[in-house]
């Protein structure tokens, strides 16, 4: 092999190596039960009720804990099955 079929060997590899890693990194959402616990908490003492309609919420939500969109409904379906609040009709509820 020539120099030149090395050198573009190696480039593609170090590609794929970075391109694997980003993409692990990004699907690994770290987030405690308390800083879940602590933002929703914020979003209903700011609301003054102990119900909001979803839409709401999810945007309070979303700049409380200052993620994206796919992290958000991750933290939503985490703080459903902690039992921190409920979900019907379009409406949230704290419990």
């Amino acid at each position: 092999m020539n120099t030149t079929t090395i050198i573009i060997a190696v480039i593609v590899v170090l590609l794929i190596v970075v391109a694997s890693f980003s993409k692990h990194h990004k699907h690994k959402y770290v987030f405690h039960e308390t800083q879940v616990a602590d933002a929703i908490s914020k979003v209903f003492a700011e609301s003054g009720s102990e119900e909001m309609s979803q839409t709401k919420f999810l945007h309070d939500l979303q700049l409380k804990v200052n993620c994206s969109r796919k992290e958000l409904f991750f933290l939503f379906g985490k703080a459903r099955s902690a039992g921190m609040i409920t979900a019907e009709n379009g409406m949230v509820r704290r419990l």
